[in-house]
């Protein structure tokens, strides 16, 4: 028998989203996180799992809400956490086997690949290692699960049975959820964190000579910039045919997003500041 080991590094291409302008200061509400990266369902965990109807069904890319009951679901601060937990994902392995007949040999192969369908254990603990959130706890998990799986944001995705012991396991329905139905003043706050945050990657990706006085009126700028949008993002949503989405049709919504706010006079003038901050001694 012989056993080889593989390494699947993570895919990063999202990691661009964080230093573009348009991109990166926003929320769940149009941050689809690590829609890039691929999951694994078939994982040394879960090669006993039985699935549920629904986890039987495949996962969406990205599911756009229009509802505004349903995106207030998601305002409360537990239950975003949780599934920006399941976003994450967790590392895993997998194991493969395979006969050679020539060497008369059984060769196991193992990789670690990232798993998104996790138990309320796992993402307690995961939620301790994590930068996008606080930790959630086993009574928080089974109080807002419910009402997660109630509004279409989580499935119960199947149970492993081990001796007299069960446990279930849960996904979210899709890798990204673009909340078009939510109230831009409440995510205020977020949009501020997140373009301070992205100013900070901004200053340390880029060669950039900007004083602190400039830094701040860029900031304002920005989340100024994605207000704007932000007023016009139904609109080109309900364009698109279908309420479900790829990668790919994303990055074309925020091409044409930003093509129809050029048709604001004050979006092009604050493109044009935030220009003129950024690049003015290059």
């Amino acid at each position: 028998m012989r056993v080889e080991q593989m390494v699947c590094t993570r895919n990063l291409n999202n990691a661009n989203h964080d230093v573009q302008l348009g991109n990166a200061v926003e929320s769940e509400a149009v941050n689809l996180g690590n829609i890039n990266t691929v999951f694994e369902e078939k994982t040394d965990t879960l090669k006993d799992i039985v699935l549920t109807k629904e986890g039987k069904k495949p996962q969406k890319e990205v599911e756009f809400v229009y509802d505004k009951q349903r995106c207030d679901e998601l305002a409360e601060p537990v239950r975003f956490q949780i599934v920006s937990v399941l976003r994450e994902g967790i590392d895993d392995i997998q194991t493969t086997e395979d006969f050679n007949d020539e060497t008369n040999e059984r060769i196991i192969r193992q990789k670690m690949v990232k798993r998104n369908i996790m138990s309320v254990v796992e993402i307690v603990k995961a939620s301790t290692q994590s930068d996008c959130c606080e930790v959630i706890t086993k009574n928080q998990l089974y109080h807002h699960l419910p009402k997660l799986i109630d509004s279409g944001y989580v499935i119960k995705y199947g149970t492993v049975t081990t001796g007299k012991r069960t446990t279930d396991y849960y996904r979210r329905t899709a890798k990204g959820f673009m909340l078009l139905g939510a109230d831009p003043s409440a995510d205020e706050e977020h949009i501020k964190h997140k373009v301070s945050a992205g100013r900070e990657k901004i200053s340390s990706i880029f060669d950039l000579n900007v004083s602190p006085e400039k830094g701040d009126e860029l900031e304002e700028l920005w989340i100024k910039s994605i207000q704007l949008q932000m007023e016009h993002r139904v609109k080109i949503a309900k364009m698109i045919r279908g309420d479900v989405a790829d990668s790919e049709v994303l990055e074309l919504f925020e091409l044409m997003l930003n093509i129809y706010s050029m048709g604001s006079e004050e979006y092009v003038r604050i493109q044009r500041r935030m220009q003129e901050i950024l690049f003015s001694d290059t």
